[in-house]
């Protein structure tokens, strides 16, 4: 690596780093927040309504689709990030070339057989369209000296050790040793290297997946493998901090649903139609029957608005009979050091 490239990897490495670091600290504090707002009761309405809301038949639908679609598609990147990420590094050791069997899998690193050269116009008058892009992945397979022929495209070692990926155009003889000249398709130039058969890694059978290249050779550098590494990182602590904030939301969310009785059948027989239960707490009054949750409106009497912003009242009507119940929904200061 030249040093501009060294420079720009630390550089991507420690931006990368950075943010990871950042995006921390404001989750983290974030979260605090959250769970000091639940336990301390702040958000205790929020709650009430967003249960209330969710146990709507439509919505519990809706959401058990949103939560399919939503593994669906975050496994569906792991499936594929993750064996990407190991091949890359797996290729980067075996010096780009994957070898599979009889075959290899190389990434092009060069446009040099993009694009037809004007210069060559053998391609034209022999048909020769296989051409591939840069940071295509083709597939190679491995041939003896006898199967090479004149056109064929081949990848091989050079006299610097790079590797190449260009097509014959001739054959020579050196001594007992058959030599290949070579010359990228949009070249107008052959290369200075006749590779033998000895430096020939394989030759490409027309197979490739565009692009595919680009993303291996960035998790090859160290400015890939640190923002994968980040963002494993950053999905860990968000799935750390997140199981925390739900802990609290359900413990708060079971002591708010027990002062209120959600789903309780408090009716049986002619009494059904009769049962109206009100629960009265921080400024408003939510109402249900023995069907389920009517509706939620702000507090107008003054007696219950003052009691419902230090407890729960809860007021059943039932066939005529009418009880008051006062609950106290305990708050708690939220540890910060928690999490």
């Amino acid at each position: 690596m030249s040093s501009y490239e060294i420079t720009a990897a630390v550089v991507t490495s420690l931006g990368v780093i950075t943010f990871a670091a950042i995006f921390t600290i404001l989750y983290r504090m974030f979260a605090l927040s959250s769970i000091k707002e639940l336990n301390t009761g702040k958000r205790d309405i929020e709650l009430m309504d967003e249960y209330i809301y969710e146990r709507q038949p439509s919505v519990k639908i809706r959401r058990k689709v949103w939560k399919i679609v939503k593994s669906i598609c975050f496994w569906a990147v792991l499936a594929v990030l993750i064996p990407v990420f190991a091949f890359s590094l797996i290729n980067k050791f075996q010096g780009n070339v994957t070898m599979v069997g009889g075959h290899a899998v190389m990434v092009v690193a060069s446009g040099s057989m993009s694009v037809k050269n004007q210069a060559n116009d053998y391609l034209v008058t022999n048909g020769l369209d296989n051409q591939f892009d840069t940071y295509d992945m083709i597939v190679l397979e491995e041939v003896g000296e006898e199967d090479l022929q004149l056109y064929d495209v081949i990848a091989f070692v050079d006299d610097t050790g790079k590797n190449v990926i260009h097509r014959i155009i001739g054959v020579s003889h050196d001594g007992a040793a058959v030599r290949y000249e070579t010359r990228g398709d949009s070249n107008n130039a052959s290369d200075s290297f006749f590779p033998s058969i000895d430096n020939v890694i394989g030759r490409y059978t027309g197979t490739r997946i565009r692009a595919v290249g680009s993303f291996v050779m960035f998790f090859q550098s160290i400015g890939g493998i640190a923002t994968l590494l980040s963002l494993f990182y950053c999905l860990a602590m968000l799935d750390h901090y997140n199981s925390k904030m739900k802990e609290v939301e359900e413990r708060r969310l079971g002591q708010l649903c027990g002062a209120i009785e959600l789903g309780a059948d408090h009716s049986n027989g002619e009494l059904r139609a009769e049962f109206v239960e009100a629960l009265y707490y921080k400024g408003y009054a939510y109402l249900f029957n023995d069907k389920g949750f009517i509706g939620k409106e702000e507090i107008t009497d003054a007696a219950y608005l003052e009691k419902s912003n230090s407890a729960a009242v809860r007021v059943i009507n039932s066939n005529g009979n009418r009880s008051e119940s006062e609950i106290l929904i305990k708050s708690e200061e939220g540890d910060e050091n928690t999490p």
